[in-house]
């Protein structure tokens, strides 16, 4: 035997270490790991609905007529300077609706009040509710029409996001003021739905939260967000649908981008659902049968009622309402 070799035998064998017990955190996980998958907690969504009424069998509903170029004619004309509003613009009165949230929002509908009164037009703000239901809404505008006729008066509606579904809804309900109402302007209405009202309502935990925040924040009702929903609205508009008659034009936005304030709504209805959106109403869902369409893919919910930080916005709240007010008196 060698002296290595030897000097190898007589090394101490080592005492194999003894085996350690995992550490609570691994025996939490591996105990995780074998638990049945839970349910989704945001409920089944509204994947697959947007744009339903576009999916009617042909002859259902009023086709739309596209006047993005035209649009952007006018738009072009109120940047320089140039006036774009017919003559008979000062006839009538413009009753603007606001939407959700409305009256808690610093701003809103200021620049697009302002605009047409410094074009000489008479302009009311509709005392709506913001966050009240459809329906007590639609009385209040029903008596604002009343009104305007008592005096001899006739009317342009003018109704962003939530107020342009109310103002469609009086004239669904009571075709009889057509006779008031020159034309209708919507501003990014959800008149098919909203996806972001639809998820809020019935995905459980979510509801659970608008139920107790809406009452308590805004002294609002929690279900004027459902009415919004798409369930509610097929509903609505199968016994109610708008008169053909009417001359519309309705604004249908959508963007994605990180300079929106609205971008992260935006890209959840972008990923989950791949819909085109501006953060609240999905492009398809903001047009109105048988109404005259702009149709925008940059700009967001929120920039056509409040002025966006310079450079972060393409669009002034008034020239968008001055544009689309000469659309919806121009002869189609």
């Amino acid at each position: 035997m060698t002296q290595q070799s030897a000097a190898e035998a007589s090394a101490p064998v080592p005492t194999p270490s003894p085996t350690r017990e995992p550490g609570a955190i691994a025996r939490l996980t591996r105990g995780l790991r074998g638990l049945p998958a839970a349910p989704r907690w945001w409920g089944p969504g509204c994947g697959g609905m947007a744009g339903w009424l576009q999916r009617l069998p042909a002859g259902t509903t009023p086709a739309t007529v596209d006047l993005t170029p035209r649009f952007h004619q006018l738009l072009r004309s109120v940047r320089e300077g140039e006036a774009v509003l017919p003559a008979e613009a000062r006839r009538h009165q413009y009753v603007l609706v606001r939407g959700m949230l409305g009256d808690e929002l610093p701003g809103y509908l200021l620049d697009n009040v302002q605009r047409l009164e410094r074009r000489g037009l008479d302009v009311l703000e509709a005392p709506v509710d913001t966050e009240g239901l459809l329906l007590d809404n639609v009385a209040v505008l029903r008596e604002t029409l009343l009104d305007a006729e008592h005096f001899g008066r006739s009317v342009v509606l003018v109704g962003h996001s939530k107020g342009g579904v109310e103002c469609t809804a009086v004239l669904a309900l009571y075709p009889e003021l057509r006779r008031v109402v020159r034309a209708v302007v919507t501003l990014q209405a959800p008149y098919g739905g909203s996806s972001i009202a639809h998820d809020l309502a019935t995905t459980p935990d979510m509801r659970r939260l608008i139920d107790f925040a809406f009452p308590l924040l805004f002294h609002g009702v929690s279900r004027s967000v459902e009415e919004l929903s798409y369930s509610q609205r097929m509903a609505f508009i199968a016994r109610h649908p708008y008169p053909a008659d009417i001359p519309t034009v309705s604004l249908a936005t959508s963007r994605l981008s990180r300079l929106s304030s609205l971008y992260p709504l935006q890209r959840y209805l972008d990923e989950r659902y791949r819909y085109a959106s501006d953060g609240m109403v999905t492009a398809v869902d903001a047009e109105v049968p048988g109404a005259r369409v702009v149709r925008l893919n940059d700009l967001d919910h929120a920039e056509a009622a409040l002025r966006a930080f310079p450079g972060l916005g393409r669009y002034h709240p008034g020239d968008l309402t001055e544009v689309m007010v000469a659309l919806a008196l121009e002869t189609p």
